[in-house]
C-alpha cells in the first residue's frame, strides 16, 4: 500500500489485512490524528467485498472496522466534515445503487 499526494509518492504504509481493488477510501480526524479508511472493493473479477479497514497514521497495521452494510465496488468517495461519504456503487449483482452511505470512525449509516 502507498499513500500518494499531488506531488507523488509520499510513503509506503503496512499491507491491508485483506487485498482488495475498486474499493473507496478517504480519511477522518480523531483526537487530532489522521485516520485512513478503505471499504468494499473487490478481491477479484467479480467478487465485491464490504469489509473496512483503517489505519492511524504513524501506526504499523491495518485494523477492521464496521463493514458497510453490503458487499460494494467501484463506489464514489468522498472525504467531508470529519466523515467519509460512499456514493453508489455495484453490489454482488453488479447492479448500480443510488444510496450515500456515510462513516463517523465507528459505523456505517445510509444518509441518502
Amino acid at each position: 500500500v502507498a499513500r500518494y499526494n499531488l506531488q507523488g509518492h509520499v510513503e509506503n504504509l503496512p499491507e491491508m489485512t485483506q487485498g482488495r481493488m475498486d474499493h473507496g477510501c478517504g480519511s477522518y480526524y480523531s483526537d487530532g490524528t489522521m485516520v485512513l479508511v478503505v471499504a468494499g472493493g473487490r478481491f477479484d473479477a467479480y467478487n465485491p467485498i464490504s469489509s473496512t479497514e483503517q489505519l492511524t497514521m504513524g501506526g504499523t497495521a491495518w485494523t477492521t472496522a464496521k463493514s458497510l452494510p453490503r458487499a460494494l465496488m467501484y463506489m464514489a468517495t468522498v472525504s467531508m466534515n470529519n466523515q467519509i461519504y460512499i456514493l453508489g456503487g455495484w453490489d454482488a449483482d453488479l447492479d448500480a445503487m443510488a444510496e450515500i452511505m456515510a462513516f463517523d470512525g465507528e459505523d456505517w449509516k445510509e444518509v441518502g
